[in-house]
């Protein structure tokens, strides 16, 4: 079982678009795949429609990580533990925790052989919580805009956050490698140069890669996610919607490719 986290710690550049994407094409092929929506806003949660909604959500798998089977609703494209924490309670409560870092890992060590993959949504902030979805994972994915603020806040935010877990690794703390992916990229030369610099920056910097595959800005994930599916099962309604739907598709199964899943 692999578990990927999907991190930034800037809000809107595509974490769940990314997670549900990722998710629902594996388990298209058959793949046991588990979602995991860590984040107090609940887009995961509500992407694919649930068949089988369980009674309980993360809340109860952190409270008491020996319960995570009873937590485990089912979807169409994928098992998910949904997030139930609508006043962002979760943060402050494991800050409490004396191990509230590791309860979302201890978890999941009950799951080893039920699935192939995990995929966890994060919020875009610091906390506690992101802190538990990066020391569960064994590789990190972060989206990133072709932007100057995504590309700071990469640099000052992420790449901080992961640098001050790593700062603990005296007590068994090992904070996995984070890859990049550039998210919705147009053909604007702003966008090319961010790219460029991106590149250039990974080459010289140990903390995080830049993966070759790159997601293109589409309408056609909003379409597919208003559909209620990923967008490797999206079918358009004309011709240069499904020209669309295929591009964003084929850069979904470059990336699984790339990422070796």
């Amino acid at each position: 079982m692999q578990v990927i986290s999907i991190i930034s710690t800037k809000g809107g550049v595509g974490k769940t678009t990314l997670s549900a994407n990722l998710a629902g094409y594996l388990s298209s092929i058959n793949k046991k795949i588990l979602m995991i929506d860590a984040d107090p806003q609940p887009s995961l949660s509500s992407y694919f429609k649930l068949i089988k909604p369980a009674d309980f959500g993360l809340t109860e798998v952190l409270f008491n990580p020996s319960s995570i089977n009873h937590c485990i609703s089912q979807t169409h494209y994928g098992d998910l533990i949904y997030s139930n924490d609508p006043d962002n309670q979760l943060q402050s409560w494991l800050v409490g925790q004396g191990d509230g870092r590791f309860r979302l890992s201890s978890a999941l060590n009950h799951l080893k052989t039920q699935y192939d993959y995990v995929f966890i949504d994060t919020q875009g902030a610091r906390g506690h919580l992101q802190d538990a979805s990066v020391l569960a994972a064994d590789l990190l994915i972060s989206p990133i805009l072709p932007e100057s603020p995504t590309v700071k806040e990469l640099e000052r935010g992420t790449l901080s956050m992961l640098s001050e877990l790593q700062s603990d690794k005296d007590m068994g703390i090992k904070v996995p490698n984070l890859l990049g992916i550039v998210y919705k990229l147009d053909r604007t030369k702003d966008a090319q140069k961010f790219v460029t610099y991106l590149k250039r920056t990974s080459t010289h910097n140990n903390k995080y890669q830049m993966l070759k595959t790159q997601i293109p800005q589409s309408v056609v994930f909003k379409e597919a996610a208003s559909q209620q599916v990923p967008v490797t099962k999206f079918m358009g309604l004309n011709k240069e919607q499904q020209r669309k739907a295929q591009k964003s598709a084929d850069a979904i199964k470059d990336l699984a490719k790339e990422l070796r899943l």
